[in-house]
């Protein structure tokens, strides 16, 4: 037999040869196992859904876990919601036998796939470490620096969680748990701050993705933090063209060119016709009272009955 081994850049799982030759493991059990090493962390993998994604029955899938859990590859923990007081069962599987996991509780540390010392996959947390709770300030100077430094405003963060929370709904590789929502809406909140949309925030989170997601959270933040644009220009305000009153500065509608508006250029009309107008009444009692139209002294424009004979 030859064989022929391709290398892979995504899409692959690893499986060592002492799982994938057990002597005491049956072929269904070996390919089960393969099948559950390949799925993303999260993935709810029970008997009645395996079943319905391959040709063995579920008598035969549940004979396949109950073999795998005899040789150490997968392991059922039970818990109890301390709020609902539910029970529910989460399962464990391992390309190598594992026993430290207890039967009932939060496993205390994981020691299946790490390096010694941790060392190496330090800094490959790409999500944002939670920041440490600050002291009181000692002094009015520290007060106002971290005044100065606050954090994005309760709206944008809202809004930015918002956004986060229904971008599975836009793809479902990057759906989101609540705990991851509010730790990256901070972030996304200082893309708003800087004056985009969400619709901008939106669109450079969904570009391009993978064919496969197996870290929603850590590919955003990453995102987050090494895509941010830069800020948008400011808007300029609109230029108004309009033409105005010289006497009032009022705006003209669009089109319309008048030296004076309607207001103004009736006021001007009275100041320039109020000299004219009373010379013209005084020149008109000065002239009836020199052909005796009405006796001296009478008001202008009354009227007189003429003499008795």
């Amino acid at each position: 037999m030859r064989v022929h081994r391709n290398r892979h850049d995504r899409a692959f799982v690893v499986v060592p040869n002492a799982a994938a030759r057990h002597d005491r493991l049956s072929l269904a059990a070996v390919g089960l196992l393969v099948r559950l090493l390949s799925l993303p962390d999260g993935t709810p993998a029970t008997i009645e859904r395996i079943a319905e994604q391959v040709e063995e029955g579920k008598t035969a899938v549940a004979k396949a876990f109950k073999a795998l859990e005899a040789a150490g590859y997968l392991r059922r923990q039970r818990t109890q919601d301390p709020e609902t007081g539910l029970w529910s069962t989460q399962s464990h599987v391992s390309d190598l036998p594992m026993g430290h996991i207890p039967a009932v509780g939060e496993p205390e540390h994981r020691n299946v796939g790490d390096l010694p010392g941790g060392g190496k996959d330090q800094g490959k947390n790409l999500l944002p470490a939670a920041a440490p709770e600050p002291d009181a300030p000692k002094e009015q100077e520290e007060a106002s620096t971290a005044e100065d430094q606050a954090a994005p405003a309760d709206a944008e963060t809202g809004q930015a969680a918002s956004l986060l929370a229904r971008l599975g709904e836009h793809d479902r590789r990057l759906a989101l748990g609540t705990a991851d929502v509010l730790r990256l809406a901070p972030l996304a909140a200082e893309w708003l701050v800087d004056g985009h949309t969400p619709a901008k925030v939106r669109a450079v989170l969904t570009a391009r993705l993978p064919e496969q997601v197996d870290a929603p959270a850590a590919l955003l933040s990453y995102r987050l933090t090494h895509h941010r644009p830069a800020k948008p220009a400011p808007k300029a305000a609109p230029v108004d063209t309009r033409a105005r009153c010289q006497q009032c500065d009022a705006p003209f509608p669009a089109g319309v060119v008048h030296s004076l508006c309607k207001t103004c250029a009736l006021e001007a009309g009275r100041d320039e016709a109020g000299p004219d107008v009373a010379a013209g009444l005084l020149a008109t009692i000065r002239q009836r009272r020199a052909s005796n139209t009405f006796a001296k002294g009478a008001r202008p424009g009354a009227r007189f009955l003429p003499a008795a004979a």
